[in-house]
């Protein structure tokens, strides 16, 4: 294979990786440079000394001959040829590129005569931008040691600004560069010109600070002969510049320095780092600063033997503001809540430390949506946590004005401590988020501290969510069925679907454990339609034995009700079963009903125009108004089983239960009594004129067969 022909512009990239090399020579290309390229170290060697390139790129890690090694022979080769300048690869600049940047390998790879590294991972888009940076210095050293009259031009041709300094760091020369002289001048202090620094030392020209990192670094090029780099910051006319110093040693007590402004690369860095490492909404810490600055916090309380809390905070009902305000009004509330936080937890306003040493900063942050943390240092005792918890939550209830709105919001809040919950930051945060759901599962507006039992209920909780979730295609669900009397014909005019599930490991699970659960989760509007379209099913089963079938009863729950196919869902789940839709009752709450009375009343008419029947479950329990009544137009109300509870002896139930009955046949609706458990009570509810009784002592929920027996029988109503 004839030998590559070099030309000025060729770089030789020495991997043994093909894909390494070809990246690189697919980056150099992008910036006008052409690379030859050898498989290992050997192979480098050979080639630079047959083939001298302008610049070598050599990997660490080869086969036969590492990159230290090939370095260290381009050199030796270069030495024993006695080449100066570039000749024989004495003055080539050979960059390493080397798979960590730890200080013993990048000491190895000056040692062995290298003059720049590159770090893996490469950063290729600046890979060929670099290359072009050390040809340049490269260039300017090899022109500078011509000294001659031609050199001079070329070098006030050259982008960057030069300066020289003797070993005893006094100026010899300045070369300000074409486009930086601003850069050059600012290697003086302000008001001082370059052209008179020659012949001043450095100490005279430079803060001090700089000065003696600068003379620090020139020493040790003139040491090693490597190449070394200072970076500093000048104040000029108000503004800070940025500087890159690059020093050379262009003789054996004089050192070539390059410098260049970099102060738009320090302003995107900052930019970049605001991006990262700030809330782009608020202004504050983003969750990448908070889980830094919880590490760092952790490492200073191991150390001093300190104690810290975390608070994780999550504003109550914060979805309802977007839903209703919309979301830029929920970006501005998010906005007024991190400025009433940081005013909050000041230091001024936080607990004092019994020792009389000053508390450390707390550290405020927002992990994402309307979650915010709080990092809380140095405390003493557990209730100092919740102490700041409990000012949070008050600032939190005071109204926040919102263009011409007044917004009430409440926040929970859990607290997690190190090191009594945990040593790392990863279960800190998650122990604080338990936390705070459990401090929402107990009313909302509440601070509770982490505990195991706390990891248990929720492992718990998980486990039963996972079940549920199998429970359908399982068949693990079943419906049973609740007869409601006719008080004065005793017939059996209605039964209500109550689901139940059978788990394979702990048997009958509650309906008040999963039913809530399925809430939660979004999974009661699968089940509730399962519930729907098997309760019409089990009607018209009943309606082929003939004789009277009974009403149906189904609990829509607020998520279905809020769903807008809910009609074409019901329309569908009669048309399957063949029942006549009068047949079909749906029940909702209160709740349900007054959420958004627009969007109620418009679900209501379609399902009305369907043919169903609807009624009001649990009235009392909650608005229990009467022109919503009137507005919504329901044909059934079910008075709930705590007022029918204690009858005939609680004198208040009584009345209450009594007013409810003639105010809704007073709306012409018809009443059904539900927790009916005594003769008694059935025989006062008859006395106040209710029309169905429903509970234990008229019969327990009982399975399809069961029911299809009490209608072939026609069983009595139980002894008055």
């Amino acid at each position: 294979m004839p030998a590559p022909t070099m030309r000025r512009g060729t770089v030789l990239v020495a991997d043994d990786d093909p894909v390494m090399r070809m990246l690189m020579r697919e980056m150099l290309a992008q910036v006008g440079l052409e690379a030859v390229e050898a498989a290992d170290g050997a192979a480098a060697v050979e080639l630079a000394r047959r083939h001298p390139p302008d610049l070598i790129l050599l990997d660490v890690e080869m086969p036969r001959m590492d990159g230290f090694a090939a370095c260290a022979a381009i050199r030796r080769s270069a030495s024993a040829a006695g080449a100066d300048g570039r000749g024989e690869g004495g003055g080539v600049p050979i960059v390493m590129v080397t798979g960590s940047d730890d200080l013993e390998a990048v000491t190895r790879a000056y040692e062995a005569g290298a003059t720049d590294f590159v770090s893996k991972p490469i950063n290729w888009p600046i890979l060929g931008h670099r290359v072009l940076y050390v040809l340049r210095a490269s260039d300017a050293i090899a022109r500078l040691r011509l000294a001659d009259a031609h050199n001079r031009a070329v070098l006030a041709a050259i982008p960057d600004s030069f300066f020289r300094l003797d070993r005893d760091g006094y100026y010899l020369d300045y070369a300000p560069g074409l486009e930086q002289e601003a850069a050059l001048s600012a290697a003086c202090s302000p008001g001082t010109s370059c052209v008179p620094c020659a012949g001043r030392h450095i100490t005279e020209v430079l803060p001090a600070p700089v000065a003696a990192r600068m003379l620090g670094q020139m020493r040790a090029v003139l040491a090693t002969g490597e190449l070394r780099s200072v970076e500093y910051a000048l104040e000029r006319d108000g503004a800070l510049q940025h500087v890159e110093a690059r020093l050379v040693a262009t003789g054996a007590s004089q050192v070539l320095g390059l410098v260049r402004d970099i102060s738009e690369r320090k302003r995107a860095e900052e930019q970049i780092r605001r991006l990262a490492y700030c809330d782009g909404l608020t202004g504050i810490p983003n969750r990448q600063a908070f889980l830094e600055t919880l590490e760092r916090e952790l490492q200073r309380s191991r150390r001093a033997k300190r104690k810290f809390a975390v608070l994780f905070m999550d504003l109550d009902a914060f979805k309802r503001i977007n839903d209703t305000l919309g979301h830029d009004a929920g970006d501005m509330l998010l906005k007024l809540v991190s400025e009433r936080l940081r005013d909050t937890i000041r230091p001024r306003d936080l607990v004092a430390r019994a020792d009389g040493e000053a508390q450390g900063a707390a550290e405020l942050a927002r992990l994402g949506g309307d979650e915010f943390t709080i990092l809380l240092p140095d405390l003493e005792r557990a209730e100092d946590a919740l102490n700041v918890a409990s000012r949070v939550r008050e600032a939190m209830r005071r109204p926040f004005a919102l263009d011409c709105h007044e917004i009430f919001v409440t926040a929970s809040i859990g607290i997690s401590l190190f090191p009594e919950d945990a040593e790392d930051s990863g279960s800190l945060l998650k122990f604080a988020d338990t936390a705070m759901y459990h401090a929402k599962n107990c009313g909302k507006n509440n601070a509770k501290l982490y505990s195991a039992a706390l990891t248990m209920q929720i492992m718990r909780q998980v486990k039963l969510e996972v079940g549920l979730r199998k429970a359908l295609q399982n068949g693990e669900l079943y419906l049973l069925y609740q007869p409601q009397r006719d008080v004065r014909s005793a017939d059996i005019v209605g039964v209500e679907a109550l689901v139940r599930w059978r788990h394979p490991e702990r048997g009958l699970v509650s309906p008040a454990e999963f039913i809530p659960l399925a809430e939660d989760t979004g999974l009661i509007v699968p089940i509730g339609e399962w519930v729907l379209r098997t309760a019409c099913r089990q009607a018209r089963s009943w309606q082929k034995l003939g004789g009277r079938t009974p009403r149906i009863a189904v609990n829509l729950s607020a998520r279905q009700f809020k769903d807008e196919n809910l009609a074409q869902i019901v329309h569908s789940a009669l048309l399957d079963a063949s029942l006549d839709p009068r047949l079909l009752e749906l029940e909702l709450t209160e709740g349900t009903l007054m959420d958004d009375a627009l969007a109620t009343l418009a679900t209501l008419e379609q399902l009305r125009a369907i043919g169903v029947q609807l009624s009001i479950d649990d009235f009392g329990t909650g608005y229990s108004s009467m022109s919503y009544l009137k507005r919504f137009d329901l044909r059934t109300l079910k008075i709930d089983r705590s007022f029918i509870h204690g009858l005939p002896q609680d004198a208040q139930n009584a009345a209450i239960t009594r007013a409810i009955i003639a105010m809704a046949h007073g709306l012409r609706m018809a009443v059904v009594a539900e927790g009916v458990e005594t003769g008694e009570q059935l025989r006062l509810l008859e006395e106040y004129g209710c029309d169905m009784v429903q509970g234990y002592y008229l019969g327990h929920p009982a399975p399809a067969d069961a029911i299809a027996g009490m209608l072939s029988a026609r069983l009595p109503l139980a002894a008055k």
